[in-house]
């Protein structure tokens, strides 16, 4: 895999026109899917290549050496986006979401941030608010990557219970295409330009237990495992970077 990178690098990667054009060109994705760039972890038996944890580093060091945009890309796709549904999600939601994750059919996003809370997640006011025996998601969320391409967003809110108080942070998968859930405009970068970054809407987003991620109040576990592992990513990108 590493050896196929280098060779299509040189081939088919124009980094300076990713930056000017600001966006990645479709052909990437789509062989990077092919090649199960996108679902580097996912076991074999829904479409992944299964890599382990060090391999895994080893691919990400590698795109880190040839455009930082491609290695934050695929970064996203496979930590971000499908390390929570992998590790959390309930057999459905894997059954149906990771062959289509896995195989770049789809693209997955995570969504935490907030205009006012960004460094500090516990203190996001996005929240679920009971409805029946389902919940409505209501809240802005911003600076979510990959978002505006993404069939599917992991997105964090406060749960709510039927008193109005808050029972803890909980991570919902939300579809593409879920009534109220709207995207805004693209937030452009100084670095990375070819990087979709946008703000998201929840406006009365319906979800239900079956799009939940782990265990009730248990959002925050969740989004700090993504998060170390992103970190160490981050690490392996850094290293080979430089």
């Amino acid at each position: 895999l590493i050896d196929w990178l280098r060779d299509y690098a040189g081939n088919y990667i124009n980094s300076r026109l990713i930056d000017e054009r600001r966006s990645i060109p479709p052909h990437i994705v789509l062989d990077f899917g092919n090649r199960g760039l996108l679902g580097m972890q996912v076991p074999h038996e829904y479409g992944g290549l299964g890599l382990n944890y060090y391999d895994t580093m080893r691919v990400l060091q590698q795109l880190g050496a040839i455009d930082p945009t491609l290695s934050l890309f695929v970064g996203l796709n496979n930590i971000l986006g499908i390390r929570p549904i992998l590790r959390y999600g309930s057999k459905a939601l894997k059954d149906e979401l990771l062959p289509i994750l896995a195989t770049g059919r789809e693209l997955a996003a995570f969504a935490i941030t907030e205009p006012g809370a960004g460094s500090n997640p516990q203190g996001i006011t996005s929240q679920a608010i009971p409805d029946g025996d389902r919940w409505r998601l209501q809240g802005t969320k911003i600076w979510s990557g990959s978002a505006a391409w993404a069939g599917t967003i992991n997105t964090f809110v406060q749960l709510i219970d039927s008193n109005g108080k808050p029972r803890g942070i909980n991570g919902f998968v939300v579809r593409q295409g879920t009534p109220g859930l709207r995207l805004d405009r693209e937030a452009l970068t100084m670095g990375m330009r070819g990087m979709v970054q946008n703000s998201i809407h929840l406006e009365s987003v319906p979800v239900g237990i079956e799009n939940l991620l782990g265990e009730l109040g248990s959002g925050m576990e969740i989004a700090q495992d993504t998060f170390n592992y992103g970190r160490l990513g981050l690490g392996a990108i850094s290293l080979g970077g430089m």
